[in-house]
């Protein structure tokens, strides 16, 4: 009876787990089956791409390799072109002019006698004027040796003297007055305008003759708020005048405005430019290129090879004949190229052409290699 019952629950145990046996056994079989299907489908993609690799013809780009170079910042700003000394010269007394020495565009000299005014009343006053003071003198000399032998008061000495004192300031002064009836340049300088003509009467003040000093002019430029911290210890800048095929000349720095003389807040920044030949005029449209920053061993890109995504910013570099993708911090813009700061190195090849139809790994083909980004726009 114990075999027996024994067996009976053997029997019965073994018929209570076959239907969970059945489910392990299924269960292995769907998992087994998933995986295969999983690799199976894995190996399908892997090999749809490299078939569309192989299909997919090779990019062709243009790439540039990096080498260290001089960067400069800077920024180009209009200029006005004014000479170094603009002078109207006054007649300092009045009278008629008799004759004019001088003609318009002509070189004058510092002194030299450009307009001749009448001076017959100022002749006549100093010739007067010069008659009481040689009979003031002689009675000063006559009186002073009467003074001396005590044969007349020294009071009356004293009054001579004074006399004479007043005639020797008046002397003076109508030898100054009959001086300026020759009007002479104060400097040596090109004659501009002449207001001066025979027969005209001048008065004090009025202006007979402007004169320009050109042998070096004066640029002014106007410099914003933002960019006049960068520009405290410049000493030169270059100057390019536009009316004289942008010919370009090197000004020196002589003043800069401490504070803005325009509602734009522009500090006037003043310029001197040697104009040895007188070929630039005031009045000529100029620009002027000043320097912000310079960056002696400087990586930079053309800003239109950089790719933004999002914050990143990123290029394609080619490596062994293959488009591969880096990530990039940049600095400073100059112009249209932009630094580089971290990401590449000298002698890594950018894709600067071709690199927006890229993708990592891609296959390129390069048509050109520069060293120079700007013979990427003659390309």
């Amino acid at each position: 009876m114990s075999t027996s019952t024994t067996k009976s629950k053997i029997l019965r145990f073994l018929w209570s787990i076959i239907p969970w046996m059945m489910v392990a056994l299924i269960v292995a079989f769907i998992v087994n089956t998933g995986g295969r299907i999983k690799e199976k489908k894995t190996r399908l993609e892997e090999a749809k791409k490299a078939a569309m690799k192989k299909e997919v013809p090779a990019v062709r780009v243009i790439t540039l390799a990096l080498e260290p170079r001089r960067l400069e910042d800077k920024i180009n700003l209009p200029a006005q072109v004014e000479p170094y000394r603009d002078v109207w010269v006054k007649a300092e007394v009045p009278g008629q002019v008799v004759k004019v020495l001088v003609e318009e565009g002509q070189t004058v000299k510092n002194e030299q006698v450009l307009v001749k005014l009448d001076d017959r009343d100022y002749q006549s006053r100093l010739a007067r004027i010069e008659a009481n003071y040689k009979l003031a003198k002689l009675n000063y000399d006559r009186t002073s040796a009467l003074v001396k032998k005590k044969i007349t008061a020294a009071t009356k000495l004293d009054e001579i003297e004074a006399r004479l004192k007043d005639l020797t300031a008046q002397r003076k002064e109508a030898q100054l007055a009959l001086s300026r009836t020759r009007i002479t340049s104060p400097i040596c300088c090109l004659l501009n305008e002449l207001k001066a003509k025979e027969g005209d009467f001048v008065s004090v003040g009025d202006p007979v003759a402007q004169i320009l000093q050109l042998d070096r002019i004066k640029v002014t430029v106007g410099v914003p708020e933002s960019d006049v911290a960068a520009i405290f210890d410049l000493e030169e800048a270059d100057v390019i005048i536009e009316a004289l095929g942008k010919r370009r000349v090197k000004g020196r720095k002589i003043f800069l405005s401490r504070q803005p003389r325009t509602l734009a807040r522009l500090y006037d920044l003043e310029l001197i430019v040697p104009n040895p030949d007188r070929r630039i005029l005031p009045g000529m449209f100029a620009r002027v290129e000043l320097v912000k920053q310079v960056f002696d061993k400087a990586l930079a890109v053309p800003l239109y090879a950089v790719i933004s995504q999002g914050d990143e910013r990123i290029v394609f570099i080619e490596k062994e004949g293959r488009a591969e993708r880096r990530r990039i911090e940049v600095g400073a813009l100059v112009g249209w190229q932009v630094r580089v700061t971290s990401g590449l190195m000298a002698g890594d090849r950018v894709i600067v052409v071709g690199h927006r139809l890229l993708d990592h790994g891609q296959q390129v083909e390069i048509i050109k290699n520069v060293t120079d980004p700007s013979e990427i726009l003659k390309s």
